[in-house]
């Protein structure tokens, strides 16, 4: 009887997790954005399913060395495009199996969000926090990217589940080597994943300081010799990094370099930045600014309450966000996913502090009703709306029940797959290409690509082709080149192909 009330009581959530599968199956868009770090995961994905990673390598230190501008760093952590391999082995290079392999991972995240929050929450507000997020329209909308983060959002939720379970709660999984090395593992694929992953071992070692202070305070060698275990988790990550860099090559410090260069202007810039940037998860109206700036009070008055029971979730949140706001890169929600369920759970914390009943009368309110009640109905409705405006956004009605192709403005468009083609079947394997987005390029033809956009730099690099835009592809991205650096030196290019998109041509350097 007991078993079979657990499993009554999962089967709400594995509906709501069962539902969002379907929304986000029949809600694919094709193809993909121009976006770029898509195309290096896949390509060293690719390096790892065909055995080809000193090719992939050796692309990216081109395209990286040769490129004024670097265009991201030559190699990302090899994490997610490990996890990519067996599908692209599977079903090469099909975008959709790739989205919908990558979808699983947030569902999986869902689940944890329920295992980190049900013991702290009443189940019925547990599976409304479930579903702010399996609603949300921003994760709705990201959905059709192929990119790390959402695995990262997994790895790392599950990782703090783990610190929470066996270090703060003491239940230990089989046995203590078992369970602090299952732990020590998963914080190194969360770094193999995203190089922030790294902030999961200070996390850990604040949090096992604090679970343990009193035992620390009675006799800290005695403890130390009683408890060698607690070392485990960072012995394994150690094992794990150390044979990682000797199986698959260590990636850039591209990054690094980045972060060193950050200047006293930019940390004030990113502190403003950071503070706003949640509101993103609550809408994309202005009316979620509002919103989310209602939930500020009651997200501090949460943490203030639960500070000492809690401590794990403010410590991982304060190393995310510090890390960031030291960071000069900034690329939307995305960054923070992994601290957003800690922020709706304080926030879920203020809110049940603060009685209704001293608002409304119980004879207008005789579901008795909290505050999270309404605040979740309010999301929700909003999410759904949302997640109705996208759909009718990108194809003038419900796209998961139009038969039309809705194609991505980027690498998949009919223009965009003519250009292509023409180059993987007309160029020789060892031309170079100039274009916009070079690691694209080098995927979808499996030629050297760099970014190059003044003559001189076209001329005296190594190129023997380069690809213009007819038109601006996107309002977010600047033209491919800009139209004059061709029409002033008409006699250094060849037309070689055109279509209502793209131009070809071939570059033509004087003998002498």
């Amino acid at each position: 009887m007991k078993r079979l009330k657990e499993i009554n009581a999962y089967l709400p959530l594995f509906i709501i997790i069962a539902i969002t599968a379907i929304i986000y199956f029949i809600s694919f868009r094709n193809g993909h954005n121009w976006g770029g770090d898509f195309s290096q995961y896949i390509a060293q994905a690719k390096g790892i399913a065909e055995g080809t990673i000193d090719k992939v390598v050796y692309y990216s230190n081109y395209r990286y060395n040769l490129s004024p501008s670097h265009v991201g760093p030559r190699l990302y952590p090899w994490g997610f495009p490990l996890l990519l391999s067996p599908v692209y082995y599977l079903f090469g290079l099909d975008i959709f199996a790739m989205k919908v392999y990558v979808s699983l991972f947030f569902l999986l995240s869902l689940l944890v969000i329920f295992l980190l929050f049900k013991d702290k929450l009443t189940y019925v507000q547990t599976l409304l926090l479930v579903t702010i997020f399996a609603l949300n329209p921003y994760f709705f909308l990201f959905k059709d990217n192929v990119l790390s983060d959402i695995p990262f959002f997994f790895f790392s939720l599950f990782t703090i589940f783990l610190i929470q379970r066996i270090v703060i709660n003491k239940r230990i999984w089989v046995n203590r080597f078992i369970s602090y090395s299952l732990l020590g593992f998963f914080i190194f694929f969360s770094y193999y994943i995203r190089s922030q992953g790294i902030l999961l071992i200070p996390t850990l070692l604040i949090c096992q300081c604090i679970a343990n202070r009193d035992s620390f305070k009675q006799n800290f060698m005695s403890y130390l010799r009683s408890n060698k275990s607690d070392f485990i988790p960072y012995a394994v990550f150690l094992i794990f990094v150390g044979s990682s860099g000797v199986i698959l090559p260590v990636g850039s410090s591209s990054y690094l370099e980045q972060f060193v260069g950050m200047s006293i202007k930019g940390i004030i810039s990113n502190i403003y930045y950071y503070l706003i940037l949640p509101s993103d998860f609550f809408g994309f109206l202005a009316a979620s600014k509002v919103l989310y700036g209602i939930t500020i009070p009651f997200a501090v008055l949460g943490i203030i309450k639960n500070i000492k029971r809690d401590y794990l979730y403010l410590v991982y949140m304060i190393f995310t966000i510090t890390l960031f706001i030291f960071w000069p890169g900034r690329q939307g929600l995305r960054f923070i996913f992994s601290v957003l369920p800690f922020y709706i759970y304080f926030l879920f914390v203020g809110l049940s502090k603060i009685s209704i009943s001293e608002f409304i009368p119980v004879k207008y309110n005789p579901l008795n009703w909290n505050l999270i009640h309404i605040f979740c109905i309010v999301i929700i409705l909003g999410s759904c709306a949302g997640i109705f405006y996208i759909n009718c956004h990108y194809s003038n009605q419900l796209y998961f029940f139009n038969d039309e192709p809705n194609v991505m403005e980027g690498p998949y468009t009919e223009e965009s797959i003519e250009m292509f083609n023409y180059i993987s079947t007309n160029t020789l394997n060892d031309d170079v290409i100039i274009f916009r987005k070079p690691r694209v390029m080098t995927l979808y033809t499996n030629r050297r690509a760099i970014l190059v956009t003044g003559f001189d730099q076209i001329i005296s690099s190594n190129a023997t082709y380069i690809v213009t835009g007819c038109k601006e592809l996107l309002s977010a991205y600047k033209p491919l080149i800009e139209p004059s650096v061709i029409q002033d030196h008409e006699e250094s290019f060849k037309l070689v192909f055109q279509n209502d998109d793209y131009k070809v041509y071939r570059i033509v350097r004087n003998s002498s």
